[in-house]
């Protein structure tokens, strides 16, 4: 079993799913759908590429808002 991290973003018609632990990007018309999407890219991934070597795994993520210059 493998632990990710993931931010899910609802865009108004579509859920955006993006892992932060490797470059998978997918979406669904549900939370649930973008969730089950997510894991199904991120398994084909690794079957893929293989899995990241990690030295420490991560304990927490930090999700904030920041503002910056356009």
């Amino acid at each position: 079993m493998w632990t990710i991290h993931a931010v899910f973003q609802n865009d108004g018609e579509w859920f955006i799913a993006r892992c932060l632990d490797v470059p998978v990007t997918t979406q669904g018309r549900t939370l649930a759908a973008a969730k089950k999407n997510l894991r199904e890219a991120v398994e084909l991934y690794f079957e893929t590429w293989g899995r990241p070597k990690r030295t420490k795994a991560a304990k927490e993520v930090y999700l904030t808002s920041m503002e910056v210059a356009a």
